[in-house]
């Protein structure tokens, strides 16, 4: 007798392990069931290990109880997780209706399969019949074969296949393209205005040139007149001087500094206005920097000229003085003495325009007597 009781509590025993094993790897649901099943695995073990200490019929009532509880059980796992797993129609609404895309399956025109979230938009959007052929009428836009809809505040990619319908809310995601967009546009109307900065800085780079090449020929052809007036003012003047006189005249825009050298410059520019009677008195250097250098030698050409033409001077005095931050430069002359008020013309403006373009200072006096003024930076 005890045999057979033996063996149901080992087939017991080890039916209990493999409803562990299936709970814990597939069902894994109430915990409390657990419990319940262990304390059924401990007992049929106490009754195995100790049934020499424990009378048969105490063995039988355990045997029982465990076959009981084994029945139960089953019963309890069919009804509670197997017959409720099985796939129904209100299984499958379920499901789609937990879900937060829009769907909707169509039999010929009717709805055959409608989830809550589809059945709401359809609502909003006020579609009771043709569904497809209205979903695409009212769309925004197109993507891919796909419609935009806004329904409400949100917006929803529509997706159609065959008698699928499947809406995906896409608001985020079409809020950023459309700021995407926005910021594409912003960045077009940027280049366009970039574009016309740039035209309009070549437009300012050729007047700049425009206005350089200006400059020089003013200078260089007040120089040449200077030069001439000087040449005309001779007291004799006679046939031979025709023929010097033409050439000059032909050569009214010919630059005389051909060198690069600025201090050579300065010595023809000496040594052109000595022989025509004026003489330009240098006191120091030209500073070391090319591009000042090349300043104050122009300054000096077109004070030079603008003494002989506007005050008939034939001595021009310049005091050049380098400090240990600025270089000064003080230009007189021995011509007669101008009105207290001075109009700027060409001349000054231009000289004004190129020590400032080097960040220097410039200014014009006329007490005690006329002169010019300029002080820039050393290395500026």
């Amino acid at each position: 007798m005890i045999i057979p009781i033996l063996v149901i509590l080992c087939l017991t025993l080890v039916f209990q392990v493999m409803k562990v094993i299936v709970k814990t790897t597939v069902i894994d649901k109430n915990w409390l069931s657990y419990i319940a099943e262990y304390i059924v695995i401990l007992v049929i073990l106490y009754a195995l290990l100790c049934e020499a200490s424990i009378d048969i019929s105490s063995l039988f009532i355990i045997m029982v109880i465990c076959l009981v509880y084994e029945i139960i059980s089953i019963i309890f796992i069919y009804f509670e997780y197997i017959k409720n797993e099985k796939i129904t129609v209100f299984s499958i609404k379920q499901a789609i209706d937990s879900s937060d895309t829009g769907i909707l399956v169509l039999k010929g025109n009717k709805k055959l399969i409608i989830n809550n979230v589809m059945y709401d938009i359809l609502n909003k959007l006020d579609i009771k019949t043709d569904y497809i052929t209205k979903i695409k009428a009212i769309s925004e836009q197109q993507m891919n074969g796909n419609y935009i809809i806004k329904v409400g505040d949100k917006h929803y990619l529509f997706i159609i296949d065959k008698n699928e319908i499947t809406a995906f809310n896409t608001t985020e995601e079409y809020t950023l393209i459309k700021e995407l967009d926005e910021q594409n546009r912003k960045i077009e109307l940027n280049n366009k205005e970039i574009e016309e900065n740039i035209k309009n800085i070549e437009q300012l780079e050729k007047e700049k040139n425009l206005l350089k090449i200006k400059n020089k020929y003013h200078d260089l052809l007040g120089q040449n007149l200077s030069v001439l007036q000087q040449y005309l003012s001779r007291d004799e003047i006679n046939k031979e001087n025709f023929a010097e006189i033409k050439f000059m005249i032909k050569n009214m825009f010919t630059e005389l500094e051909d060198s690069e050298n600025t201090d050579q410059n300065l010595q023809n520019l000496i040594k052109m206005h000595k022989k025509n009677g004026t003489n330009i008195i240098i006191n120091g250097k030209l500073p070391q920097n090319a591009k000042q250098a090349k300043v104050f030698f122009e300054i000096i050409r077109e004070a030079t000229t603008n003494a002989i033409k506007h005050a008939g001077s034939s001595r021009i005095f310049v005091d050049i003085k380098e400090m240990l931050e600025d270089t000064y430069m003080v230009i007189t002359n021995n011509g007669k003495k101008p009105n207290e008020f001075i109009t700027e013309n060409e001349g000054i403006k231009g000289m004004r325009r190129k020590v400032e373009e080097l960040n220097g200072y410039f200014y014009i006096s006329t007490i005690p007597r006329f002169s010019v003024n300029v002080s820039i930076r050393n290395n500026n």
